[in-house]
């Protein structure tokens, strides 16, 4: 009896571990794909960025990881001189919330940054600044007709507020959440005959 008993006790222990240990735990995540198509062959100028920004936190180094972003530029135009600059216009990312904390994007072309008080020259052949990776764009006067050329801007989280007024220096010391926003950069091209 007290055989049985043991063995009952075992078993039922062994039941209870095993339909414990058996529980199902599931969870979901949902992506999200902003989605838009867009074709322009016929403006002088077309710009198009390929791919998003994503800046993710890593908490070893206390800061947000740096990303690379490719644009296509494509023109049409004729002369023998060509100048291109950018500008940026915008780069603010909002927390999603009610905590109004945001992040301040930087953007830099080779070095050289991308600023919303002046002009960068990425191409101008009256200087000999063939534009490196857009050097196909720089010859205007040798090849009439549309051409295009990619390169790409290095961005990085450069400043944050933490309730879109009080600046933070500690990133660490951010509210949890997620960002968004655009990061605009305008572009101008000239010609001279």
């Amino acid at each position: 009896m007290k055989k049985a008993t043991l063995v009952l006790a075992i078993v039922a222990t062994l039941t209870a571990v095993g339909s414990a240990q058996a529980e199902n735990v599931a969870t979901q995540a949902l992506a999200t794909w902003p989605a838009i198509a867009v074709k322009d062959s016929a403006s002088q100028l077309v710009v198009t960025p390929i791919g998003n920004l994503y800046f993710q936190y890593a908490e070893g180094v206390k800061r947000f990881n740096s990303q690379q972003g490719v644009f296509d530029v494509a023109l049409e135009g004729e002369g023998t001189a060509i100048k291109l600059t950018a500008k940026l216009v915008s780069n603010t990312l909002t927390q999603l919330g009610t905590s109004g904390s945001t992040l301040e994007v930087g953007v830099k072309h080779h070095g050289a940054a991308i600023t919303k008080t002046a002009q960068t020259t990425l191409i101008d052949t009256s200087a000999d600044m063939s534009g490196g990776n857009l050097s196909k764009l720089a010859n205007a006067d040798k090849q009439p007709g549309r051409r295009s050329a990619q390169d790409h801007f290095d961005f990085n989280i450069i400043g944050a507020t933490a309730d879109g007024t009080t600046p933070v220096t500690d990133f660490s010391t951010l509210p949890a959440g997620t960002w968004s926003g655009d990061v605009n950069v305008r572009f101008d091209v000239t010609w001279a005959s």
